[in-house]
């Protein structure tokens, strides 16, 4: 008996089959939904925030309420600022002072007592400091904020992204550059960590509901105009 001819994928469909197993790639590279990686790396982000905060905190209770640069104004980068927090021994791992979603990484070599002088290094400081606070400042104030384009006031980041990042090379990593969503990440001095949106020019709106407090007025509500124009953060050092 003759048996029936065995069915053979002809090139098409193994083109087809291809050009599938090449777009699920594309379009997520690690096996999970963009939009899911982002919160997952977000959460570490905010985590990572909030105990930079607390190290502040911890810092200003032996202070008299300030925090490290405020008694001491040599200072003339966030790296340095938050260096004396491994000074005093508060904290010892750089990898709080870092974000998942950053070209600025630490490499958790600190270096030995009394100055801690591996401690981040260039490069390894994600997170700008508002300058010259205290403990006592209003609750809401932006304390801690991720790298920003520059550190004048007000701070502005990037928005924009490649539609297809796989292809171009991780955009993101890039200096004051925003999350998907045109999200950023803000420490307040309450300790308070969120992930909040941006305007479409890559601010913030400082009036938005996050920014209020019980009696509706905005943290910078309480500045006079001398202060606001003041206002800036110690910036990060670049390698």
């Amino acid at each position: 008996m003759n048996e029936p001819p065995k069915q053979r994928w002809g090139c098409l469909p193994w083109g087809v089959g291809a050009l599938l197993a090449l777009l699920v790639s594309l379009c997520d590279v690690r096996g999970t939904h963009p939009r899911i990686q982002t919160m997952g790396m977000q959460v570490k982000a905010v985590n990572n925030c909030k105990q930079l905060i607390m190290a502040l905190k911890q810092h200003s209770k032996d202070a008299e309420s300030y925090y490290p640069d405020s008694l001491d104004r040599r200072f003339s980068s966030a790296n340095e600022v938050f260096r004396e927090l491994f000074k005093k021994q508060i904290i010892d791992n750089e990898r709080i002072v870092s974000s998942p979603e950053s070209v600025f990484q630490p490499d958790n070599v600190i270096g030995s007592p009394p100055g801690f002088t591996r401690a981040l290094l260039p490069g390894e400081c994600h997170w700008m400091l508002l300058k010259h606070q205290s403990d006592a400042v209003h609750p809401k104030t932006p304390l801690v904020i991720e790298n920003s384009l520059n550190a004048s006031w007000p701070p502005k980041w990037g928005t924009s992204r490649p539609k297809f990042p796989q292809w171009f090379g991780d955009h993101s990593l890039k200096r004051g550059r925003s999350w998907r969503g045109r999200e950023i990440i803000i420490g307040r001095n309450d300790g308070s960590v969120a992930v909040e949106k941006l305007r479409p020019d890559g601010t913030l709106d400082w009036h938005s509901p996050t920014n209020l407090d019980e009696h509706g007025k905005s943290w910078i509500d309480y500045l006079t105009p001398e202060q606001v124009a003041k206002l800036s953060y110690w910036d990060i050092e670049e390698k």
